[in-house]
C-alpha cells in the first residue's frame, strides 16, 4: 500500500532525505538524458533540501521506504504547479507518481487552488519515448496539453539553457480542478 506524507506532518530523516533525492535524480537523469546529456544533476541537493524544509515536498512510501516523491508551490492567484516527480523505477506500474499527483491535487484544492500548471522539458524534434508516455499519462490524468513553448518563454536564464545538450522546449499542460 502506498502511503503519501507531507514534509510538514512527517520529516524526513536523514537517510530517508538522501533516498528521495537519488530517486529524483536518478528519475530525471533517465527522462532528461536528450535534454542535458548523461550525468547533469537537474536539482543541487542544498536546493532540494530547501523545497523540504520549507514543507513544498511529498513523498511516497512502501512498506515503511520511500519510493517517490514531488515538489509543490502556488504559481499565483488560484493557480499551483508541480514539478521533480520521480519515483523509484524498481516500484514502477505501482501507481506511486498518480497517488502523488492525486495528492497535490487534494492539497491544491484544500489550499482554495483551481488550476494546476506543470511545464515537461524535451529536447525539440528528439522522439523520446518516456516523454511521449508522459503526455499520454497527463492525458490520462486529466491534465489538457495547451501548447510548447521554448525554454527561454518560461525562464529567461541563459545561463542555465546554456547547458542544454539539444534545443529543449516545454510542453505546457492545465487541469481544472
Amino acid at each position: 500500500m502506498i502511503t503519501i506524507y507531507s514534509t510538514l506532518e512527517r520529516e524526513l530523516k536523514s537517510k530517508e532525505f538522501e533516498t528521495l533525492y537519488s530517486i529524483v535524480i536518478a528519475a530525471y537523469a533517465h527522462t532528461e538524458k536528450e535534454v542535458w546529456g548523461d550525468n547533469y544533476v537537474r536539482v543541487k541537493k542544498k536546493e532540494y533540501k530547501t523545497y523540504v524544509d520549507n514543507h513544498q515536498v511529498l513523498y511516497a512510501m512502501i512498506d515503511h521506504k520511500i519510493v517517490g516523491g514531488v515538489c509543490f508551490y502556488k504559481l499565483k492567484g488560484d493557480t499551483w504547479t508541480f514539478s521533480l516527480l520521480g519515483t523509484d523505477f524498481n516500484y514502477g506500474g505501482k501507481g506511486i507518481g498518480r497517488a502523488l499527483v492525486d495528492s497535490v491535487e487534494a492539497l491544491v484544492k484544500q489550499n482554495k487552488g483551481q488550476k494546476i500548471h506543470i511545464e515537461v522539458l524535451k529536447a525539440k524534434d528528439i522522439e523520446v519515448e518516456s516523454k511521449k508516455l508522459l503526455h499520454n499519462w497527463y492525458l490520462k490524468l486529466g491534465y489538457d496539453f495547451v501548447k510548447t513553448v521554448d525554454v527561454f518563454t518560461v525562464y529567461d536564464n541563459a545561463e542555465k539553457w546554456s547547458k542544454l545538450r539539444n534545443p529543449s522546449e516545454f510542453d505546457c499542460y492545465l487541469k481544472a480542478l
